[in-house]
């Protein structure tokens, strides 16, 4: 027995890796998920410069605005330095550099050369080019500018002549904002906060109160510690790294989790339809018994997967052993808090055990899945609804990253497909341990009553050709005689 469901693991397996587009996708998910994360900030980089009007008689508005350009510049370098702040060294570094720019901010130096004087130490920090330029009407009524907005006729600016993005026109109702397109928001944004200040400049004028009163609030308010209960009552009480990191490490897991069981089981599904499209069961079960080749299949590809987890884990610790030398000490001890984390015994276990668990599910089913189709088409017949069920978990993710102790999640974790992707978002709260046993045993239950079923589609389909409209006619006629 065990030597049948060896040969057919190693059958598998070694068909699976010796595959160009194995190592191929092994290679390209890590660089797919490092794009993933840039594209936002390059998304951010690549924004057209986009020109916009004031027509403004009284001219307040208009001044309200540029002010609010100015500030919106200052905020953008501030931001920069704030989140330099690893890079700059401790949080009394990064702090000391806040200071040196709000100083040289108040001395009138511009954003550029306050930057300079905050962090001369990072000399690449350069401030985003403008995404929105103020450019002088071109014409004082809404006629005249249409011809701009259409994109007839273009502005003249510094640069050359360019479309006319947007254009605001302030009457007696208020301030109108005109623009063909109906999606960015940048400019209304801008708009809104400047007739907002303006608004809070002209009634604290007229009520003799200087407005620099909200600075005072400001830096009058205290600063709100965020603390917790230590065992020891002589510990340290303050929040660090090292109490959110398990929380981050949580997310992460189930995430990976998640990624990985559905990337492996597609193998047992592909493979499973060629195998019967191609009428290589017959010849298998020839060789070995149906359970002996269910059993080497789940073997195979879930060899496949501790490969790709090896692989990336290794790649990971190197890659990370190499920079975290280059890194500042806040910087390393975030990377530290997050690897205790990672392989706490309290959320190592449960997350490897939720993925064998949960592969043995999910594989069980895409093989049965597999083995009633001749084509993808058919399987999709099958997989959509499912797919669509197994997005839950996902949006169940997010709720997790703002409140782990929802009681949706404690819920949706007594659901047997959800356990293995869920369970582990609720370990950093410390759950009751028998809550957690208690979701372990229904999970293996569940997983040996999917195998069991799984193994009786498997011998249908694969043995005696049972097809996907079988599957169909049999459901239909359970609910049937359900209803009758």
């Amino acid at each position: 027995m065990l030597r049948s469901i060896y040969l057919v693991a190693r059958r598998d397996y070694l068909g699976y890796v010796t595959a160009w587009g194995f190592w191929l996708g092994l290679l390209i998910t890590p660089i797919l998920f490092s794009v993933g994360m840039m594209v936002p900030a390059m998304a951010a980089s690549s924004v057209p410069v986009r020109h916009f009007t004031i027509v403004d008689a009284g001219g307040d508005f208009h001044a309200a605005m540029v002010e609010e350009l100015a500030d919106r510049r200052v905020r953008s370098a501030r931001n920069l330095v704030e989140g330099a702040g690893l890079l700059l060294g401790s949080d009394a570094d990064r702090d000391a550099a806040l200071e040196r720019f709000d100083a040289a901010i108040e001395a009138g130096d511009t954003p550029t050369e306050a930057l300079a004087v905050a962090a001369p130490q990072l000399p690449e920090l350069q401030i985003p080019e403008r995404d929105f330029v103020l450019v002088d009407p071109p014409a004082g009524t809404l006629d005249g500018l249409r011809p701009y907005l259409t994109g007839a006729r273009h502005v003249e600016t510094e640069d050359g002549p360019h479309p006319l993005f947007a254009a605001l026109i302030v009457t007696e109702e208020g301030v109108e904002y005109w623009s063909e397109n109906v999606t960015v928001d940048g400019i209304k944004a801008l708009a809104r906060r400047a007739a907002s200040d303006m608004a809070r400049n002209q009634i604290f004028g007229d009520a003799g109160v200087s407005v620099d009163i909200l600075d005072e609030i400001r830096a009058a308010t205290p600063d709100l510690l965020e603390k917790r209960l230590r065992e020891e009552a002589s510990a340290d009480s303050e929040v660090t790294l090292a109490d959110r990191a398990p929380f981050f490490v949580s997310v992460g897991l189930s995430f990976f989790l998640w990624t990985l069981i559905f990337s492996v089981v597609n193998y047992l599904l592909m493979g499973t339809i060629e195998e019967r499209s191609n009428k290589i069961f017959d010849t298998l079960l020839t060789s070995v018994k149906l359970p002996h080749l269910l059993a080497g299949k789940l073997i195979a590809v879930l060899a496949v997967s501790l490969t790709l987890m090896s692989v990336w884990t290794l790649g990971g610790i190197g890659a990370t052993s190499l920079g975290v030398s280059f890194l500042p000490g806040e910087a390393r001890e975030m990377v530290g808090a997050i690897a205790a984390a990672a392989l706490d015994p309290g959320i190592l276990v449960p997350a490897l055990i939720s993925f064998l668990l949960g592969y043995l599910m999910y594989g069980s089913i895409f093989l049965a899945i597999g083995s009633l189709c001749d084509t993808i088409q058919e399987a999709q017949t099958l997989m959509t609804p499912l797919l669509i069920l197994l997005m839950i978990p996902l949006f169940v993710v997010i709720v997790a990253m703002t409140d782990p102790e929802s009681p949706i999640l404690a819920v949706l974790s007594w659901v047997p497909l959800f356990t293995p992707f869920l369970m582990i978002l609720r370990m950093p709260t410390d759950p009751p341990a028998w809550e957690i046993t208690a979701q372990m045993a229904l999970m293996i239950c569940s997983t040996g009553a999917i195998l069991w079923l799984a193994a009786r589609i498997y011998r249908a389909g694969a043995v005696h050709g049972a097809g996907v409209n079988d599957a169909m006619g049999y459901l239909k006629r359970s609910l049937s005689f359900g209803r009758g």
